[in-house]
């Protein structure tokens, strides 16, 4: 469960996970959020939770992990297409944070990242450290 509210440490509106929350307070100081916010906007390029610089991906999945990602929407901008040797393509416009690098992981040697080639380092990086870990 999340919380979109204004951080006074940061001073910019930000997105908070209720279960890390360490005490409230009850005011009575009036609070609006900005004009013009859009919640929608606000979460729109967020995989899971987390915030970042909007990326186009591309992800290439095995035919025995197509099989069952396909059915499942992951991301309101994912696009699938089916190959005809079964495995499945996909393309999201996601935020380039290390949520997305695990949630790539998630699928382990079953997906491939096509693009960028940044993103496709990062997991090849961090797919390293687990095994040298």
């Amino acid at each position: 469960l999340y919380l979109i509210g204004y951080c006074h440490l940061r001073l910019d509106v930000r997105m908070f996970a209720v279960e890390r929350l360490r005490s409230i307070a009850i005011t009575d100081h009036p609070y609006q959020m900005p004009l013009g916010f859009n919640v929608e906007e606000y979460v729109q390029d967020v995989l899971m939770v987390m915030r970042g610089r909007p990326v186009e991906v591309e992800l290439l999945f095995s035919k025995s992990a197509a099989a069952w990602a396909r059915d499942k929407v992951w991301h309101q901008s994912q696009q699938t297409n089916l190959l005809k040797d079964g495995r499945m393509k996909m393309t999201i416009r996601a935020a380039d944070t290390d949520e997305l690098v695990g949630w790539i992981l998630s699928f382990g040697s079953q997906v491939r990242v096509v693009r960028p080639d940044g993103l496709r380092q990062r997991v090849k990086e961090e797919a390293g450290k687990i095994l040298r870990s």
